[in-house]
């Protein structure tokens, strides 16, 4: 494989390196995004395939920072790169939603919440708030 670079021709390696850590394997270099996905995780078991992501930080474009490579652009780039990073997906944790039932909420001198609010009388919101932080 050759890739024109200005006037200069350079040849591409049909071989790529795949990094997760401090383990560095080489493989065949894949055209298609699906095919070096199932190498990443043949080579690196302990990650899965839902969760593999693949970044650079070697083009241009990146600005030093790593980046991810997205299965749209895999075959725009791949020819560009000598060392891909395999990494995971961080699984976000949602919040644990608080009760909304007024009698889980503990009000000092044991006054139980109101079960409704007038929301014209704002005079009501500042008592509470008040007794709260009182001493």
């Amino acid at each position: 494989m050759y890739m024109k670079t200005g006037t200069k021709e350079k040849q591409i390696s049909r071989r790529l390196v795949l990094k997760h850590g401090q383990k560095r394997v080489t493989v065949k270099r894949q055209r298609s995004y699906n095919l070096m996905l199932d190498s990443a995780c043949k080579h690196f078991p302990n990650i899965p395939k839902d969760v593999v992501i693949f970044q650079t930080n070697q083009l241009d474009i990146c600005d030093g920072y790593y980046v991810d490579i997205t299965a749209e652009i895999w075959s725009d780039v791949i020819d560009l790169l000598n060392i891909v990073e395999v990494t995971q997906r961080a699984e976000m944790t949602l919040p644990i939603p608080l009760p909304l039932d007024a009698s889980a909420i503990s009000l000092p001198d044991n006054q139980s919440a109101p079960s409704q609010v007038n929301e014209q009388d704002s005079s009501y919101a500042p008592k509470i708030f008040y007794k709260c932080f009182q001493y």
